[in-house]
């Protein structure tokens, strides 16, 4: 039996390549190799290392022209070209089809990119007539639908690597489908069948995630080969925007250290120098995670590891013996998120709130000489313009960089009741970059300007004053000291306070952008004062 398993390619105006590794078909492949030797599992990315072509925008994102209507080459763009990221449809094709497979799994981890991952699947059975598996995160939100597709024979809700060795058991034997724990198929008459979830292997149990076959020279962090860790599994919070649960549960599930450490022993054998643990709550217990950080700073400090938590940390979790503990160990970035200053937002939406801990965490990092980025959600359900701009300015005045993601809906997300209903399709609403949270223009337009404020504040943040504390005027008047991107961003916001026009840079000319709601900047200069800048000379406005 051959088992191929698809990360499929995306479409979208923006990726994120440091953020691709196929980690979950990676365990699959390793608990099928360890039950089923054998069994032939194979694991093919055909996002990753195949480039990237620009595509017509759809149809149904078209109302996004309004906002991204320009080619901006300044420090303050936000999107354009939509692309294609991966291989196309006849690349993947011939290389599935030169593979001889009994079964393809395909992976469904965003709803965004659910049309690209569903049209594989369509040709794919078409072609080779071969059944087709999917699994994922959006799986577990919509299987009902998503099953009931015609050139779809299986799904697997929540955690795959019990479920896959129970269905490949069956496969091999009796093929007793309704056996098979968290799987969903269809009957001889079509009937759909949704077995019951079960809890899967323990973790500590599981087979480290097998990498044999994906070239590790596409994933790296600069120079260094990168590789995903996963040390927990499940998260015991409950915040209203987040859909993780419904695959991993509310069940904090802990590898132990020492089981970590060999996986991390086993890719530094093939040269991983960069690990970024996907987590969805590393430090939730404390004490394993001190311990851990102790044990990488024993045993690996001639490495010279670069650690990475690009999922984010809980900075409620986190002491100054915790951040001590990181930065010895090789964290350099301190991914945090703050969310909203709304308390009565953050309640309703079962999110903790600690803003005296949220500034001792920050300035702690920062003296460390850590990189901090905070991250806040814009048109949150019930926060008004006003809110999130208070969080913006709160933001502006601590040493990070601001990292802002416009609120977008995922189908299963405690959220989803409690809302409209909305007129677009999932994979619209799905993502951050058609800011469709709303179907209100107004309030579309003020989040568009937050999402670009939050890049200028960025930028100020981030030039090179040698520490020197300035008045922006003065910053301002000198700008033709300034070369290239640096020179271009103080030109548009010379331009955006004097004229009260924003502008973008297309490479060639300045082109006036009428989206940007110049009002809302003009509040924000009022009510700001002043932004810390990273080397921690402050400008005042």
């Amino acid at each position: 039996m051959r088992i191929v398993f698809i990360q499929p390619p995306i479409e979208d105006f923006y990726s994120t390549p440091i953020r691709l590794q196929p980690i979950g078909l990676a365990y699959l492949s390793g608990v099928l190799k360890k039950h089923f030797p054998e069994v032939d599992v194979i694991v093919k990315d055909f996002q990753q290392g195949w480039g990237k072509r620009s595509i017509p925008l759809p149809d149904a994102l078209r109302f996004l022209k309004d906002y991204y209507r320009f080619p901006d080459r300044s420090p303050f763009s936000t999107f354009y070209h939509y692309y294609r990221f991966g291989a196309s449809e006849e690349q993947v094709l011939k290389e599935v089809g030169a593979l001889n497979p009994d079964l393809i799994g395909i992976s469904m981890l965003f709803t965004a990119y659910a049309p690209q991952a569903l049209q594989l699947a369509r040709i794919l059975k078409k072609s080779l007539n071969v059944p087709i598996l999917l699994g994922g995160s959006d799986v577990s939100a919509r299987a009902n639908e998503l099953l009931a597709l015609p050139f779809v024979d299986f799904v697997i809700r929540g955690e795959g690597e019990r479920p896959v060795v129970r269905f490949v058991e069956e496969w091999l034997g009796k093929r007793r489908f309704d056996k098979v724990p968290n799987l969903g198929f269809k009957t001889a008459h079509e009937k759909l069948v949704f077995n019951d979830l079960q809890e899967n292997f323990a973790i500590d149990e599981l087979p480290f995630p097998d990498f044999a076959g994906l070239n590790l020279e596409h994933y790296r962090l600069g120079r260094r080969k990168l590789s995903f860790l996963i040390s927990s599994r499940g998260c015991p919070y409950r915040c209203a925007f987040c859909s993780v649960h419904q695959t991993f549960g509310h069940r904090l599930r802990l590898r132990s250290v020492e089981n970590i450490l060999q996986e991390m022993e086993l890719r530094l054998a093939a040269g991983v120098r960069a690990f970024d643990f996907e987590d969805d709550n590393l430090t939730l217990d404390q004490r394993r995670f001190k311990t851990l950080c102790k044990e990488i700073i024993k045993n690996y400090a001639a490495y010279d590891l670069k650690l990475l938590a690009m999922n984010g940390l809980a900075y409620f979790k986190l002491d100054d013996q915790t951040l001590e503990l990181m930065k010895d160990a090789g964290f350099g970035e301190l991914n945090i998120s703050l969310v909203s200053l709304n308390q009565p937002v953050l309640k309703q939406l079962k999110r903790p709130f600690n803003l005296q801990k949220f500034e001792r965490v920050v300035q702690t990092a920062h003296a460390l000489g850590m990189s901090v980025i905070s991250y806040q959600i814009l048109g949150l359900p019930g926060e008004s313009v006003d809110s999130m701009l208070q969080t913006l300015i709160y933001l502006s005045r601590l040493p990070l960089r601001i990292g802002v993601s416009p609120f977008y809906l995922t189908p299963g997300m405690p959220l989803e009741g409690s809302l409209p209903e909305h007129k677009k399709p999932w994979w619209v609403v799905g993502r951050l970059s058609s800011l469709s949270a709303t179907e209100n223009e107004a309030r579309r337009q003020r989040i568009f300007t937050l999402f670009v404020m939050a890049r200028m504040v960025n930028f100020l943040k981030e030039l090179d004053l040698s520490g020197k504390s300035l008045l922006l005027k003065e910053i301002l008047a000198e700008r033709n000291n300034w070369q290239g991107r640096d020179l271009t961003g103080l030109e548009i916001l010379f331009k955006l306070l004097t004229e009260d026009r924003f502008y973008v840079f297309d490479g060639n000319d300045f082109r006036l952008h009428p989206a940007f709601d110049v009002d809302l900047f003009k509040k924000f200069m009022e009510e700001v004062k002043w932004i810390k800048r990273l080397d921690g000379g402050t400008i005042s406005v």
